[in-house]
């Protein structure tokens, strides 16, 4: 199997090196669009559960909802566990699925299940965003404009009720967002405070109060009336939109005379009860937060909720006391990006000075710039395969992921090197053969060993692969990676390099003016590199600090540059150019070749 790789390779050269270039594209491609986070989400699936029974006790609502619940869940598909929570006034149940379930057919199972409980009335329980522990991805407040922090808390209501009813609309809107809650501020009630003197005066009991409300907030339809050829539709209006319309609500009427709410009761504006607040440098205000939907791309989430932000910003007002208009602004103050691109940036930079490193490794243990060429274009093209093989089999980028493709690059290059030093000494030994025949052969004789050895590699990494949980998510994406870029080392070693070196491998004419023109040439390249190494990644201060180390690498890469060529007999000096065997000694060097292996 490896042969026939190797030979219809070398046999097709053109196409492998069109598929190499198309994998760079491909994997460029992969890479922004695969989902990238911080670090891997390691939270269960799980489905919350959530109930509200106002201004009950925590035993209560533990003995008449949690436990109902609970126990109406008990049974579904897939669960691994369920935890509940009961506090003052709402039940929390938690329903922990395994692994391989699906996310949104647990959700319906759930759903289902739901039915079945018996409930006090009025406690409809609804389910919890479709969001894991790490959804949270954005929180912002909003900032009035000319407002000073210390006066904010005159506008608290109103930058609430922009809140709940313009900002959570709009930004609920954005694909894949699943929840935007609210924290903060006042929610604005009609408070109504009754008299208990008024009550017993008029007669009238506590619950023909909430009645009387309850049928007044409520708009009413009837049929049509024709006049004149005209239609006239007959409406009953009695949504409640002021302090003045929850006064005029009538209760009952005795003796004709009604008897109204401000009869009995004093109306006024006012906030909800709350039980928490949103603090920002010393000073309450009013925010949100983001929840992202399970399986989406953080980044590009948060990308739409910043392109929706601009758009509805502009118009974003509220009216303060003394009748101004005032803009409001939307700052955030939790940006999952900022923490993804601080963490890409700094795997970003550990790749790329281990792919500086690697190169300069090579080529200083190789010294042979063309032998080096067949080895380096083989680190990037295994990241690209690899993140090719990321986006097919749907392992996300994360620190863990990244870290994979780091520890794999010095693995990466071994297998150039060994297959490129193997072709490259058999060249040399065999030079009145045909070169790719030569090339060939060499090629097959190590690659076996190779895929033996790769595959001992990964084969290490099956107790990673076993892990299971919150382990298993944690450590597998770094597996993963690291299995991806040593199975593309192989096949590149296998494929391109052979390719890489028909091309490059071969013996050419130097004149004295080029072979010194090379050497200069690669010696400044050399001191210059190995100044900024030096100065980048030691941090040495001074001017010259390391200077003298970077000319002494100059010289020396300069003096191996203008070594002669492989493949070439010797240098002509009258004519200044170097010679290619001539045929006298060619037969020699094959006579002695077929003595040593008859030996």
């Amino acid at each position: 199997m490896v042969a026939a790789v190797i030979r219809w390779c070398l046999d097709n050269r053109f196409l492998v090196m069109l598929v190499a270039f198309a994998s760079i594209g491909a994997g460029y491609y992969s890479l922004i669009h695969i989902p990238v986070d911080a670090i891997p989400d390691i939270g269960e699936k799980q489905v919350i559960v959530f109930a509200d029974w106002a201004g009950r006790s925590p035993q209560d609502v533990e003995d008449q909802v949690t436990y109902p619940l609970t126990v109406s869940l008990q049974g579904t598909p897939g669960v691994k566990s369920i935890r509940s929570m009961s506090g003052f006034g709402f039940s929390m149940v938690f329903v922990i699925f395994r692994d391989e379930t699906d996310y949104y057919w647990a959700r319906s199972r759930v759903l289902e299940r739901m039915g079945t409980a018996r409930l006090p009335t009025g406690v409809l329980p609804v389910l919890g965003p479709d969001a894991t522990a790490l959804g949270q991805v954005f929180w912002y407040t909003l900032e009035p404009q000319g407002v000073a922090p210390t006066d904010q808390r005159q506008v608290l209501d109103k930058l609430r009720s922009l809140q709940d009813w313009y900002v959570r609309y709009q930004l609920q809107g954005v694909e894949g967002v699943s929840e935007v809650a609210a924290i903060g501020g006042f929610v604005k009630q009609y408070q109504i405070d009754v008299s208990p003197e008024k009550l017993r005066a008029h007669r009238v009991k506590l619950p023909e109060v909430y009645e009387a409300v309850r049928r007044s907030n409520l708009d009413v339809g009837a049929k049509a009336v024709e006049k004149n050829g005209y239609e006239f539709f007959v409406r009953g209006v009695g949504f409640i939109k002021s302090v003045t319309d929850l006064e005029n609500i009538v209760i009952r009427e005795e003796g004709g005379t009604p008897i109204f709410i401000k009869s009995v009761a004093q109306v006024t504006p006012g906030p909800e009860f709350r039980r928490g607040a949103l603090d920002k440098a010393g000073h309450e205000a009013v925010g949100g937060g983001v929840v992202m939907r399970y399986g989406e791309n953080p980044r590009l989430v948060i990308d739409r909720l910043k392109e929706k932000i601009a758009q509805i910003e502009p118009g974003l007002r509220i009216q303060l006391d003394d009748g101004r208009q005032v803009p409001v602004r939307i700052v955030s103050f939790y940006d999952r990006t900022v923490i993804i691109n601080e963490t890409m940036a700094t795997l970003r930079e550990a790749l790329t000075e281990e792919l500086i490193v690697v190169a300069l490794v090579v080529l200083i243990f190789l010294l042979h710039v063309r032998s080096s060429l067949t080895i380096l274009p083989t680190l990037p093209l295994s990241v690209a395969l690899s993140f090719l093989v990321m986006y097919a089999v749907g392992v996300d980028i994360n620190i863990m992921a990244l870290a994979g493709i780091a520890i794999a690059i010095g693995d990466v290059s071994d297998m150039g090197i060994l297959m490129t030093e193997n072709i490259y000494r058999r060249l040399a030994d065999e030079p009145l053969r045909p070169r790719r025949d030569v090339i060939r052969e060499a090629a097959i004789e190590v690659g076996r060993p190779m895929v033996t050895a790769v595959s001992n590699t990964i084969l290490s990494f099956i107790p990673v692969f076993a892990l299971a949980s919150a382990e298993g998510k944690m450590f597998k994406p770094l597996a993963y990676t690291k299995t991806f870029a040593i199975a593309a080392s192989i096949v590149l070693a296998l494929t391109v390099v052979p390719v890489m070196c028909d091309y490059l491998l071969r013996p050419g004419t130097w004149s004295r003016r080029r072979a010194l023109g090379m050497g200069i040439a690669s010696g400044f390249a050399a001191a210059i590199a190995t100044r900024l190494g030096l100065h980048w990644g030691l941090e040495l201060a001074g001017s010259y600090a390391g200077l003298p180390t970077a000319i002494g690498v100059g010289l020396r890469t300069s003096y191996l540059a203008r070594l002669r060529p492989p493949g070439l007999a010797g240098f002509d000096r009258a004519q200044g150019n170097w010679l290619r065997p001539d045929a006298g000694t060619l037969m020699a060097a094959a006579e002695d070749d077929i003595s040593r292996r008859r030996t």
